[in-house]
C-alpha cells in the first residue's frame, strides 16, 4: 500500500513470465495494437491520439514539455508538491520562463487563482498535476483546464496518481496532454507509460518552426510506429508491454465506472479508519483528497515505528513523507486492485500499530 507501484493480479505476473517474443514479431504487433485500444479506453480517448512508451512517470513529464516548450515560452505550473515541482525543474531545463502557483502543503490549487492569473498574461500553456503522491492533495483538473483552454492555452496534466482510479475523460475534459504511469492505479508494473494527446496539439507540434528538442522525447517520431506497430522506431520492454495488456483487459472488465466507484468507497473507508482513532488527514478539504492515495499526519514523529510495525506484524507496506515529512507523515496507496477486505484490514492494522500491538 505505497503510493506505487502498487499489487499485480495473478495474470499481469503471469505475462511477464512467457518465452521472449521479438518486437518485430507480427503476432506483438497485434498485441501492442490492443494495448494501444486498451489505453484509450482507459482514458476515454475517442478523438485525440494515443501513445504508450516505455519509461518512467518522469519520461512522460519530460515528454509533454518537449512537445510544447520553446526557449523563452512562458508557462504557468501549479505547484502542489514534490512532483508538480519537478514539472517546474523539466520546463527549466527546456528553456521555458515559468510562473507558479505554489500553495500551502495539502493544499489544492485554486481555479479562481489560476483564471487571474491567465488573465493577467499570455502562457504558452498551464502545467498542472491531477493527485500530487507527495502532499496527497488533488487538484480540480476541470476548472483548470476550462480556465487553461479559455485563456487560448494549452493545458497539460499529469495523471500519474490518478487516471484509472479517479474520474478522468479525455475527450470531455479537453487537455491537450493527459499522461500517467503503469505502476499506479492500472496495476500494472513499472516501466510504461500511456499519453493521450489532442488534435490540435499534434497539429501544432508538426507545424513548428523549431525542431522539437528530443530524440526518443519526440511524439512525432512514435506517431506512425502507434499508427501501425508492425514498424521499428526503438525497441519496446515486450513484457511489460505484454503485462500492460493483461492490466487494461482487467480494467476494461471491470469497467471504468465501477472501478472509479471502488476506488471511491475504498478511500473513504480508509480516510473514516484514519480519523477515527485520532490522527489527522494531511489534506484538510474533503474535495482535495484524492481516491487513491491518503497522507496521514502521525503523532510525535512517529511515522518510521508505525511504519515497522505495520510492515513487520500486518505485512504492508505503507511510505514515509517525503524530505523534512518524513518522520511526521505515512503516505497510503490505495490504488489498483485494493478490495473492500484489504482497506478494512488496513484499517483495524494502523489501529493496533498506533499502540504498538
Amino acid at each position: 500500500m505505497v503510493p506505487g507501484p502498487t499489487n499485480l493480479s495473478m495474470g499481469v505476473r503471469q505475462a511477464m513470465s512467457q518465452p521472449q517474443v521479438g518486437h518485430m514479431d507480427l503476432d506483438y504487433a497485434k498485441e501492442f495494437s490492443e494495448v494501444v485500444r486498451l489505453a484509450r479506453k482507459a482514458f476515454r480517448n475517442n478523438n485525440g491520439h494515443q501513445f504508450v512508451l516505455t519509461g518512467s512517470g518522469t519520461l512522460a513529464m519530460e515528454i509533454a514539455v518537449t512537445s510544447i516548450v520553446s526557449p523563452g515560452d512562458k508557462v504557468l505550473a501549479l505547484n502542489t508538491g514534490y512532483f508538480a515541482n519537478r514539472m517546474v525543474e523539466i520546463n527549466k531545463a527546456y528553456g521555458a520562463s515559468v510562473e507558479e502557483i505554489r500553495t500551502e502543503f495539502g493544499v489544492s490549487a485554486d481555479p479562481d487563482e489560476v483564471r487571474r492569473k491567465l488573465a493577467a498574461g499570455k502562457f504558452k500553456a498551464v502545467f498542472v498535476t491531477h493527485v500530487d503522491t507527495s502532499s496527497t492533495t488533488c487538484n480540480a483538473v476541470k476548472e483548470i483546464v476550462k480556465e487553461a483552454k479559455n485563456s487560448g492555452s494549452l493545458a497539460v496534466v499529469d495523471g500519474v496518481c490518478s487516471v484509472g482510479g479517479l474520474e478522468l475523460d479525455f475527450d470531455r475534459l479537453g487537455a491537450d496532454v493527459v499522461f500517467t504511469g503503469s505502476q499506479k492505479a492500472l496495476a500494472a508494473p513499472p516501466g510504461t507509460v500511456l499519453i493521450a494527446v489532442s488534435r490540435e496539439l499534434l497539429e501544432q507540434m508538426e507545424g513548428r518552426k523549431d525542431s522539437i528538442r528530443g530524440y526518443y522525447l519526440n511524439l512525432l517520431r512514435w506517431k506512425p510506429y502507434m499508427d501501425d506497430p508492425r514498424g521499428y522506431f526503438a525497441t519496446p520492454a515486450v513484457q511489460l508491454m505484454q503485462a500492460l495488456k493483461v492490466a487494461l483487459q482487467e480494467l476494461d472488465k471491470e469497467g471504468l465506472d465501477a472501478r472509479w466507484r471502488r476506488h471511491h468507497a475504498n478511500a473513504e473507508i480508509i480516510r473514516e479508519g484514519i480519523v477515527s482513532v485520532g490522527n489527522r488527514l494531511v489534506v484538510r478539504e474533503p474535495a482535495d483528497r484524492a481516491d487513491t492515495v491518503t497522507g496521514i499526519w502521525t503523532k510525535d514523529g512517529a511515522a518510521p515505528d508505525v511504519q515497522r510495525v505495520l510492515r513487520e506484524r500486518y505485512n504492508i507496506d505503507v511510505a514515509k513523507g517525503l524530505g523534512e515529512n518524513g518522520t511526521k507523515m505515512l503516505r497510503v496507496g490505495h490504488f489498483g486492485n485494493l478490495t473492500k477486505e484489504q482497506a478494512n484490514y488496513f484499517v483495524d492494522s494502523f489501529a493496533n500499530a498506533l499502540t504498538g500491538r
